[in-house]
């Protein structure tokens, strides 16, 4: 049972799954990194903040979540790069911003930064535990709006507090990971499926919002003949065992793929906020389909905008469509694709040895 705050904390972030945590150790910190040190918790003590963040920000990536910290002062404005990475990329991350003494706030003290104004930008959620009666319900609220909005959480924790005897709250101190079915109404999926059925040549782009949907999105553009581009982020998840892929778009893009979209009939997002509008066409047909509706056509003028999850919205809308069966449009695509690899592949006289490759041939 947690004798002070900080042990309280790092119970919670335990039971979270909360597997390391990523940190410059000292200072206004000390009394975390003890009780971390008494867990199952890893102390990950990095040389700079800034990497600490950024490390924190791609294990969120990978496992769905991570913990960064940093102490007063400096300690905060190191983790900004990193914390607006994560937030940019949408991937939870808790950051606890360990502060100078509270007695201490507002009196112009050593290395005193406003963790509320600091932080403000790059997070969903950002407060400040100043009472032991608040640690149980904004650290668990804290993790809860990191995970469900998908970006960061900001706690300021002072020094002096986090040595605090801990007090039991009423409220729930379980993290819930819940994982809703979202789809398009019956009459959207219907109006997409008539886009669909009514358009000889199809194009579908992917983001990192297709990451679990790879089996779904095959099968619809195996059924639909349709070329498959997809964004730097989503290129793990929807390149693999995807025979009609034609590569990523965008600044780090091929031409094959920045082909396809414009060359087709219609245009199918499915889970990507691609940033770079100039590479996006303007004289066909464009759907999108995110779980988020605020981003629906902020990056392209759409014919029409869904919200649902792209693997739910994929088998709700399979049965609807008609199989389309001329391929000219999707070979000519993949014969192009095959080219521009060709042409990469030109340029690199030397692939290296076994243990020195060459990049562009990587």
């Amino acid at each position: 049972m947690a004798k002070n705050i900080a042990e309280q904390i790092v119970e919670m972030l335990e039971s979270a799954n909360v597997k390391r945590i990523y940190a410059v150790t000292g200072d206004s910190l000390n009394h975390l990194n003890i009780a971390v040190k008494k867990s199952s918790i890893e102390w990950i003590h990095v040389r700079h903040e800034e990497a600490g963040a950024y490390a924190a920000a791609a294990e969120a990536e990978l496992d769905g979540f991570a913990v960064c910290a940093g102490s007063c002062g400096p300690g905060h404005v190191h983790l900004i790069n990193g914390v607006y990475e994560a937030h940019r990329s949408h991937v939870p991350m808790l950051v606890i911003a360990s502060t100078i003494p509270s007695e201490e706030m507002g009196m112009d003290y050593f290395q005193e930064t406003n963790t509320i104004k600091l932080f403000d930008d790059c997070s969903y959620y950002n407060q400040m535990i100043t009472r032991p009666e608040q640690v149980q319900r904004t650290l668990q609220t804290a993790i809860q709006h990191a995970i469900s909005k998908k970006g960061v959480a900001v706690i300021g924790l002072p020094g002096d507090v986090s040595e605090l005897d801990a007090e039991p709250a009423t409220t729930s101190n379980k993290i819930f990971k819940t994982n809703p079915i979202i789809r398009p109404s019956d009459e959207e999926l219907s109006q997409l499926a008539a886009l669909i059925n009514e358009s000889e040549k199809v194009t579908i782009y992917c983001g990192i919002g297709a990451e679990n949907a790879n089996a779904e999105v095959v099968e619809l553009s195996k059924y639909l003949k349709a070329p498959v581009g997809y964004s730097f982020r989503g290129k793990m998840s929807i390149q693999p065992n995807n025979p009609n892929e034609v590569g990523l778009t965008g600044l780090l893009g091929l031409p094959s793929a920045h082909h396809a979209m414009h060359e087709a009939d219609l245009l199918i997002l499915l889970g990507t906020d691609f940033p770079y509008d100039k590479f996006m066409p303007v004289k066909n047909k464009i759907v999108q389909v995110d779980e988020s509706p605020e981003r629906l056509g902020r990056r392209a003028k759409l014919e029409l905008g869904l919200t649902g999850d792209v693997k739910e919205t994929i088998k709700a809308l399979l049965p609807l469509l008609q199989e389309k069966t001329d391929t000219a449009f999707l070979k000519q695509q993949l014969e192009f694709y095959e080219k521009v690899k060709e042409s990469q592949l030109t340029y690199v006289k030397d692939y290296g040895t076994e243990n020195g490759i060459q990049p562009e041939f990587v």
